[in-house]
């Protein structure tokens, strides 16, 4: 499926982003965990949040999709009644967040394969497996990647992972409580640290007991064992990632739009996408429950340290391309082991529309561009496709994105989302 564009003058209405993918992911995983059934009201429908699904009725959980909820009703630890194989899709949350709840089975010693989509088996998965390794799991790797071969008990005890990506650390964090021993887990070089920071979110919304410590550039974590999740009842909150797409586009574009379903004092750290606009110049109202965004306004380059926000990244490419001057998004090497390679994909993609942008190892410079429309490739990563959908609006003729199905992963409803405020998108 491609997604056309054509440019767009103006865009306005009110528009509710999907919910958080995050939160709901979190959500899910806590929910297989715990003992009783758990609500989660307002959930991410997604292909990333049916992946998980699929992998938590794998594991024994029973999980009943509403129109408004998903119920999972668990039987806690240990796991029990699964199968011999589980496949988590291509969700980074689902897959890396439940290998070490592997630790928990009722019969731990007996070997389970464990895979994912094609996609996922090209993101690295080593740093995470060694640790397990570390505190009594066996995770083995085929030919260096998935599928894994994993038995044994996640015991507790001290380790060390890698910062690259929180999810290593965010996996650990969840699990840890549950082990038989104390245990020490030390992060060097912590990247994205609001996920860090939204995964102790839920810990101490489930009573779990921890201590955070910061030497250095290390990240200290004391965890008492032998802890357990309750079940709970939780409304998602809307997702700034994906909000992003519709901001951009309406800070770019005359008009005025409103976006509800966001709370700036939530834990995702894509909230920090509004103070960043508001300091290029974009005009953005903030409310108790959403934001408003009066478009055209003139806009400015800047530095931006993305190290926090590596999902903003497509986002903020796009705009920078009518930023005055040049934009450096800076800090962000972990851009490369997303979906896909986001520096080289955004690179290519606003070259091919006409922008100037320099690629370099740990960002992007982008300098003010008149776009033109042109085909461009998705390379199979829904924020990929969504960006270079937005600057399709503003690009001179007709932009067409190879791979549009990819945006299923986390916001399906974009194009008809769009073309409700007034953009000229269709699908093809």
């Amino acid at each position: 499926m491609n997604i056309i564009v054509k440019k767009t003058k103006m865009i306005r209405g009110s528009a509710t982003p999907p919910s958080s993918k995050s939160h709901t992911v979190r959500a899910l995983v806590l929910a297989l965990i715990a003992n009783g059934a758990s609500v989660i009201a307002n959930p991410l429908k997604s292909e990333d949040s049916r992946d998980a699904v699929r992998a938590l009725k794998s594991l024994g959980a029973q999980v009943t999709v509403g129109a408004r909820t998903i119920t999972v009703r668990s039987k806690g630890l240990p796991i029990r009644g699964m199968s011999r194989a589980v496949f988590t899709g291509n969700s980074g949350i689902a897959t890396r967040f439940l290998l070490p709840i592997l630790g928990f089975r009722a019969n731990a010693e007996l070997p389970l394969l464990y895979d994912c989509g094609r996609q996922m088996r090209a993101r690295p998965i080593k740093p995470l497996a060694e640790a397990l390794n570390a505190l009594g799991m066996s995770v083995k790797l085929t030919r260096g990647s998935y599928p894994l071969k994993v038995s044994g008990t996640l015991l507790g005890g001290k380790v060390e992972v890698a910062g690259l990506t929180s999810q290593y650390l965010s996996a650990l964090l969840l699990s840890l409580p549950l082990a038989p021993r104390d245990s020490e887990l030390v992060v060097r070089d912590l990247h994205e640290r609001p996920y860090a920071q939204m995964t102790e979110y839920w810990m101490k919304k489930g009573g779990i007991r921890y201590a955070h410590t910061r030497v250095g550039k290390k990240d200290i974590y004391r965890i008492p064992g032998g802890q357990r999740y309750q079940p709970f009842k939780v409304v998602i909150p809307g997702d700034f990632s994906s909000a992003s797409y519709i901001i951009a586009a309406a800070v770019l574009l005359e008009g005025d739009v409103a976006i509800s379903g966001l709370a700036m004092k939530d834990s995702q750290g894509d909230k920090a996408l509004i103070p960043i606009l508001k300091r290029m110049g974009a005009s953005i109202v903030v409310g108790r429950s959403g934001i408003r965004v009066r478009g055209g306004k003139k806009l400015k380059g800047i530095v931006i340290d993305a190290n926090a926000v590596p999902d903003l990244v497509p986002t903020l490419a796009v705009v920078a391309t009518q930023a005055r001057g040049k934009t450096d998004i800076v800090n962000v090497t972990q851009a490369r082991i997303k979906e896909t390679d986001r520096l080289r994909s955004m690179a290519e993609g606003l070259l091919r529309l006409g922008a100037r942008v320099v690629e370099r190892k740990d960002g992007l410079t982008v300098y003010r561009s008149a776009l033109r429309g042109a085909r461009v490739r998705g390379f199979g990563d829904h924020r990929t496709v969504m960006a270079l959908s937005v600057a399709g609006l503003i690009a001179e003729g007709v932009t067409t994105i190879e791979g549009g199905e990819t945006v299923r992963k986390t916001f399906p409803g974009f194009v008809p989302l769009m073309r409700g405020l007034g953009a000229r998108l269709t699908v093809l």
